[in-house]
């Protein structure tokens, strides 16, 4: 069965292996039953018609490049699909959000702090060296000490290669979301001889080497990426024999493509651009609520928005309904918390910052800021440009004059990495569906820069309540804990949450074979085109 174009019952992961059963609820899509706001729309294009197939090499686009083809070294959704594609995971999710087998045929949890995996047997890279357990610690082993994937392995006191085809994880402390945080693309299991033979130079294109089912064959920084599909894939074969990435920063231009027919997928159709899609009887919109948040970010280290008054007159000073009625033309949410909606553990008992002017002078009178201040925000591409300009004017209402700092997407990274900002517009996806991949990358104070917290907040009562949430076991205490969190982040304002919207997919009418993914990592493997 190909991975990612349908679930397998957790009966077959784990046998007769014991499991978990009151965890985060990361892998229970039934548990979030309101959706974050716009209608839910065709999800997948035609499936395979049983005709001949003409066409099996696929040029999608996508808004920014990816930053690196080292699993390890990144952290971001636009890596996370040639990631997804190239290297393979322990266990995985599928399309419509269940945690399935990948490299891991099943698992035991041997005590609530040691999980032990059985690896595929026919696993092999694409050279054809087999999977082992020895690349599993190396790949964990390595993770530990690098900044983009310390976090999703703090956990992890040891990892044992019990033989070829075991290895066993002894955590720190209970995990109630291990078993989805291991599903992350940096998590990504990587050959311990390549990378060893590589040294620094693991990354480039001649020296990358992963288990999946497309292996890279070009890489054109900031204007396109190859994939090939790898005949020594030890799962079902794709149907799909390349598959071209075309960077094109501007929403319109990619829609144009779309339209014209120069690429068959557009990975991120700008909502401005939905209308024309959908009124084009050769182009199809996919969509679908996201499972991510849009934000405002404030780097609580500096010295205006150290002051929690601050913090929370920018939130009172931001019309949010704004940003969805223009920036994403009503297709999608205002945010009410800082976890997406489609997320266990959401709490309806947040409410949205009111729109206040007012209150927000008000607030900035008591900081020490009656006549408000300067200060920049930084942000990368059209959309985001547009949404920085809207807070320009709506936080100049409050005495607030905004500096726009517009910055290529790794740029951006870097300079949010090194906390050299004062403000930031960022998304944060979550396709783990656990609240601890909402949560402790981006609050936690050990995870500062590079890590997630890029709003770089240290707060005990935060730490706590994180900490709290991954030893519960028990899932109704666990998302409690959740609750008390959004609420208390909600009270000291690190971010501005803005919208939940919807991920909008533009294909090709004719083209065959693609799926939405639930959490937006989409698998592009099985499209085509047939007569």
């Amino acid at each position: 069965m190909r991975k990612r174009t349908a679930a397998r019952s957790m009966a077959a992961v784990v046998g007769a292996a014991m499991v978990l059963t009151a965890c985060g609820g990361g892998n229970n899509a039934a548990a979030t039953t309101e959706a974050a706001g716009g209608s839910e729309t065709q999800a997948t294009a035609e499936s395979s018609g049983g005709g001949n197939i003409t066409k099996t090499d696929i040029v999608f686009a996508q808004g920014a490049d990816i930053v690196t083809l080292d699993p390890a070294g990144q952290q971001d959704t636009t890596s996370s699909v040639l990631m997804k594609h190239v290297y393979s995971t322990l266990m995985d999710i599928d399309d419509d959000g269940n945690l399935v087998p990948d490299l891991a045929e099943s698992y035991e949890m041997k005590s609530d702090t040691e999980y032990t995996f059985t690896l595929r047997q026919d696993a092999c890279f694409s050279d054809g060296t087999p999977v082992t357990a020895k690349d599993v610690k190396f790949t964990f082993d390595r993770a530990k000490d690098m900044p983009k994937t310390k976090s999703n392995t703090s956990k992890i006191e040891e990892v044992i290669a019990d033989d070829d085809h075991h290895v066993t994880f002894k955590l720190t402390q209970p995990y109630a979301a291990f078993k989805t945080i291991i599903t992350n693309s940096n998590l990504s299991i990587v050959s311990e001889a390549a990378v060893t033979a590589a040294g620094e130079s693991y990354g480039d294109v001649d020296n990358i080497l992963g288990s999946g089912e497309f292996t890279v064959t070009e890489w054109v920084p900031n204007d396109h990426y190859t994939l090939a599909r790898n005949e020594k894939y030890w799962g079902e074969m794709p149907i799909t024999t390349t598959i071209t990435c075309r960077v094109i920063p501007e929403g319109s231009a990619r829609a144009i493509a779309l339209e014209a027919g120069e690429v068959d997928l557009v990975w991120n159709v700008d909502a401005t651009d939905c209308a024309n899609i959908e009124a084009n009887p050769d182009v199809t919109l996919l969509s679908q609520t996201s499972s991510s948040i849009e934000y405002l970010g404030m780097n609580t280290t500096k010295e205006k928005f150290a002051d929690v008054r601050v913090r929370q007159a920018i939130n009172y000073a931001l019309d949010k309904q704004t940003f969805v009625d223009t920036i994403i033309e009503g297709r999608g949410s205002v945010a009410n918390s800082y976890i997406n909606s489609m997320i266990p553990g959401w709490t309806d008992e947040v409410e949205a910052y009111p729109y206040d002017p007012a209150k927000a002078k008000e607030l900035l009178a008591e900081a020490g800021y009656p006549n408000g201040f300067e200060c920049k925000i930084y942000v990368n591409g059209d959309v985001r440009t547009r949404s920085a300009q809207i807070i320009q004017a709506q936080l100049a209402e409050v005495g607030i004059t905004v500096d726009i700092s517009t910055y290529e997407w790794g740029a951006l990274l870097d300079s949010l990495n090194a906390g050299e900002h004062e403000m930031f517009l960022l998304g944060w996806s979550n396709s783990s569906f656990d609240a601890d991949g909402s949560t402790y990358q981006l609050f936690y104070s050990g995870n500062h820069g590079a890590t997630g917290n890029r709003a770089f907040l240290t707060d005990d009562k935060v730490d706590e309540l994180i900490i709290n949430a991954q030893k519960e076991s028990d899932d109704t205490k666990r998302m409690e804990f959740y609750k008390e969190l959004q609420v208390y982040l909600h009270e000291i304002s690190p971010w501005c949450p803005l919208y939940y919207k919807n991920d909008n997919v533009g294909v090709r009418a004719d083209l065959k074979g693609f799926k939405l993914h639930k959490g937006a990592t989409h698998y592009l493997g099985n499209c085509h085109y047939e007569d």
